[in-house]
């Protein structure tokens, strides 16, 4: 265990569903058998979490609750069964704090689905706070030359597209130069998003809202005219 790990923290905290949000003092929790404590230095901020402020999903948030899964920051303790992380390494807390592994969905790496999940800021306290707690087996192993402050956000939308382009089983065709040798087509409105877009490295752009054939502009995108091998939907 690291030295200097205080007995209290700042967090942000509901103690109802519909908040208020405060911004108080609570416990530093001390990591089981399996679990590590993070020294969070920068937290994202995902639209779940105003979700799960206003209880507007069905499965119920525990209260009181510490907010945040995009939470990136040190280890500085580790539970005595837990070999794999050394005091000392970076490391990323996600939304998937945890799971049983051992029930079907685990054993063929669907965890999110496993039925005992544990969802960081949700049913567990997740990264609004200074230290934050996540199962060794399941937090982001970072390198420590990527910074913290651009990787936060990565552990939420980053992982979404990244699990979504495993998914899909989609495959890169011969001499393509793209991202994960995958063709781009990005789909959005206005000038600025497709500016983005381009340079990030679409190789084309369909602006929904001037097209009057959005799937047809889309089809004739492609290389061969008959449409996308898969879709990522990243809009709520």
């Amino acid at each position: 265990m690291s030295e200097n790990i205080p007995d209290k923290q700042w967090a942000q905290v509901i103690e109802k569903t519909g908040g208020p949000v405060e911004y108080k003092q609570i416990p530093v929790p001390k990591p089981g058998p399996d679990e590590v404590l993070v020294n969070i230095k920068y937290s994202g901020v995902c639209h779940t979490d105003l979700h799960a402020v206003n209880g507007d999903w069905p499965i119920p948030t525990k209260l009181p609750l510490v907010g945040g899964h995009e939470g990136a920051g040190i280890v500085v303790a580790r539970g005595e069964l837990v070999q794999d992380i050394e005091i000392g390494e970076h490391a990323g807390i996600k939304w998937l704090n945890g799971s049983c592994l051992a029930c079907d969905f685990c054993q063929q790496a669907d965890e999110p689905l496993c039925p005992k999940a544990m969802l960081s800021g949700y049913t567990v306290d997740g990264t609004f706070q200074q230290f934050a707690i996540g199962k060794a087996a399941h937090v982001a192993r970072i390198p420590k030359d990527v910074p913290l402050d651009a990787v936060a956000p990565v552990l939420c939308a980053g992982i979404t597209v990244y699990k979504g382009l495993k998914e899909a089983g989609v495959r890169p065709g011969p001499k393509r130069r793209y991202s994960m040798g995958l063709r781009v087509i990005a789909i959005d409105a206005g000038e600025e998003k497709e500016k983005m877009t381009r340079e990030l490295g679409a190789a084309a752009f369909c602006d929904f809202a001037r097209s009057d054939d959005l799937v047809g502009d889309v089809r004739a995108a492609t290389e061969d005219g008959t449409g996308p091998l898969a879709v990522l939907l990243v809009a709520v």
